[in-house]
């Protein structure tokens, strides 16, 4: 799905695309020679008013062509998943009871862990928050948008005894992934709202769907990444005007103020 959607000619899968991002070398391009990070680097009151350190959040689209590991991430990454699948899939999330760190160790010796994971139902419009030491995992044929703290650590558990083109596991990071883990029973808590969506410590999320007009405001406190689900319609900032097609993404600076969403056209807004 990802190639068409962002017209990139192979025929290798392609797990995902990081539309809004600072990370290293992978930083979102506003043109053939700046990229985002270039800009916000230059004026950090773009991301907020008198805003200093790294870049806050990374965002990515992430289409499942099959069961993907089972991780955790450590303390200094939050994430945020909304689920944009046509069709129902699965997502491994928690734990289903208490255990332990031996447990969990000795099911992984025996390549069963997931048999003591929540294995949810999950359908379009479901938005669920992975909070650091959650298992987690996204099942085949999941789609999805993540929103995530701008830090690139995950630790991945279990792979499914799969092998690369060369015949070698992949890499695994038990010992750093035992470390992290919350060992309680998770309660599973899906979130189909419009508007305010989730709200964490770190960065906050919203969804709304426009079928005539509605005006946003982007303050000095945040900047805004608009990233367009569904339909089509045009965003209106000052003396701008820009077409809003489908997984389009933009950033809307700090301090832009006021600005305008037409047509019909679902968006997510993630701010800090």
């Amino acid at each position: 799905m990802l190639p068409n959607i962002y017209r990139q000619p192979t025929t290798e899968p392609i797990g995902e695309a990081w539309i809004l991002s600072c990370l290293g070398e992978n930083n979102s391009r506003i043109d053939d020679k700046t990229t985002l990070a270039d800009v916000v680097k230059a004026n950090p009151n773009l991301i907020a008013k008198d805003y200093q350190g790294e870049f806050p959040l990374l965002i990515k689209l992430i289409d499942a062509n099959d069961d993907l590991s089972i991780q955790v991430h450590p303390q200094s990454k939050t994430e945020f998943w909304h689920i944009i699948s046509p069709t129902p899939s699965k997502l491994y999330f928690g734990f289903k009871k208490d255990t332990t760190k031996d447990e969990v160790e000795n099911l992984l010796k025996q390549g069963q862990i997931t048999s003591i994971l929540n294995y949810i139902d999950v359908s379009a419009g479901d938005s669920y928050l992975i909070n650091p030491g959650t298992i987690h995992a996204i099942g085949k044929g999941t789609f999805l948008i993540e929103i995530q703290q701008n830090v690139d650590a995950t630790y991945r558990l279990f792979d499914y005894n799969r092998v690369d083109a060369d015949g070698k596991p992949r890499e695994l990071h038990i010992e750093q992934a035992l470390y992290c883990i919350n060992y309680n029973q998770t309660r599973v808590f899906e979130n189909k709202s419009f508007e305010h969506i989730m709200q964490t410590s770190f960065f906050n999320v919203f969804k709304y769907h426009v079928t005539d007009k509605k005006q946003l405001d982007a303050t000095e406190k945040s900047f805004h990444a608009l990233v367009v689900l569904s339909g089509n319609g045009n965003l209106k900032a000052g003396d701008q005007n820009i077409a809003l097609n489908q997984y389009d993404t933009y950033f809307i600076p700090a301090g832009t103020g006021v600005y305008e969403l037409s047509g019909d056209v679902t968006v997510i807004v993630a701010t800090i």
